[in-house]
């Protein structure tokens, strides 16, 4: 990663790019909670839903930046916003078991609604489809222990939510 500068152009360290992932990483784990906070005040759930859905893309993109920022940083774009890859990628790369497939079946749910903006934006499937029927719950707690799991091994470092 190059970042411009008045001199020109220079190139991350070593421990900047471990400030990268560390801060995209708490970013992702700010979306989870501001996700779980919302539903427990009783937030509009298509909202909910984007942040839990953009909370797991983001903070498995800081994982895998952490685990090799080199290898994973011109990856991240082919991922876009597919769950599913950006998942299965960061499973893989740390070494963790891959998605239940009850679980995976919630993701793929999510992750159809995330990567065409369903959630985001307004459209007629706000109208048709009441977002409390969506479920999420099981991917965000297999979300929640992959966050204690990361820490606990020390792949990434950040208070545990």
């Amino acid at each position: 990663t190059t970042i411009g500068s008045a001199a020109g152009a220079a190139k991350l360290t070593v421990h900047g790019k471990r400030m990268v992932a560390e801060s995209m990483y708490a970013k992702g784990k700010a979306f989870l909670g501001a996700a779980v906070l919302l539903r427990q005040k009783g937030g509009y759930e298509f909202v909910v839903l984007h942040l839990v859905c953009q909370g797991i893309e983001v903070v498995l993109k800081g994982l895998l930046l952490a685990i090799n920022y080199d290898k994973f940083k011109p990856k991240l774009k082919q991922f876009g916003h597919d769950l599913l890859k950006v998942t299965d990628a960061a499973t893989s790369a740390a070494g963790f078991p891959a998605l239940r497939p009850h679980v995976r079946a919630q993701m793929e749910s999510l992750n159809q609604l995330y990567s065409r903006h369903l959630l985001r934006y307004g459209s007629g499937y706000d109208i048709l489809v009441d977002p409390k029927t969506i479920p999420s719950r099981l991917v965000l707690r297999r979300m929640i222990a992959l966050l204690r799991l990361v820490e606990r091994k020390g792949l990434i470092h950040g208070a545990v939510i």
